[in-house]
């Protein structure tokens, strides 16, 4: 990262840690329009977990605007999932544990985007039989939110040292979200017994590269209009 970014990031997460939300709101605010006018700097990170959390605390505002907050799940979004790719393991479990949050708590603002994404790119929309097609597997959920719950239980069996994952959130609201949020897949899950875990875990991993593809396919769409 610029200096600059990795300033205001340093100082937006900084402020978080103190409850200074004005400071975060202030720093965060830079490193937003940053990637606004840099989108493809999203790709290439030092610090993906860093920069994620820092959009994903601030779908904690206040914010009139529903398109800021789509961005800002969607980038949390991105730059997590490139945080699973570190060798280090307390960054790859804290973003897992990070990106179930989003698919939950934070659910309506990727809702559309997750829906979007599982469609399929070659379907006639004015064919209703077309428009079933999505080319996903024949047991796949047709709810989003189901598709959402089975990729959260994927990136839970993703997580390497669950027993001690919560130590990863040193905010005491954060840590019990993360727990509240565990609780919510495996009870969920646990109820759709007709799907066999295993399964689940696959089907949510296709739901997760999709979203995945997609991201990169929209910045680097975004990137080349600019």
């Amino acid at each position: 990262m610029n200096t600059a970014l990795n300033y205001h990031a340093l100082a937006a997460w900084t402020a978080f840690g103190v409850q200074d939300y004005l400071g975060l709101e202030q720093h965060s605010k830079e490193i937003y329009n940053y990637f606004v006018h840099n989108p493809k700097g999203l790709l290439n990170i030092d610090s993906p977990l860093l920069i994620g959390k820092i959009f994903h605390v601030c779908l904690g505002f206040r914010e009139p605007d529903e398109d800021i907050q789509e961005v800002r799940a969607e980038n949390a979004f991105l730059c997590f999932s490139k945080a699973l790719n570190s060798d280090n393991g307390s960054v790859h479990d804290e973003a897992s544990a990070r990106l179930m949050m989003l698919l939950i708590n934070e659910q309506r603002h990727l809702i559309g985007y997750v829906e979007s994404a599982c469609q399929n790119e070659n379907m006639n929309p004015y064919s209703f039989l077309g428009m079933l097609n999505d080319g996903m597997p024949n047991d796949m959920p047709m709810a989003t939110n189901t598709k959402m719950l089975f990729t959260a239980y994927y990136l839970y069996n993703c997580i390497i040292d669950k027993a001690n994952v919560n130590d990863e959130f040193v905010n005491a609201n954060e840590r019990n979200a993360f727990i509240a949020v565990r609780n919510h897949v495996l009870d969920n899950c646990n109820q759709l017994s007709r799907t066999p875990a295993n399964r689940k875990i696959e089907l949510g991993k296709i739901v997760f590269d999709k979203i995945c593809d997609k991201l990169h396919k929209d910045i680097q769409d975004y990137s080349n209009s600019l």
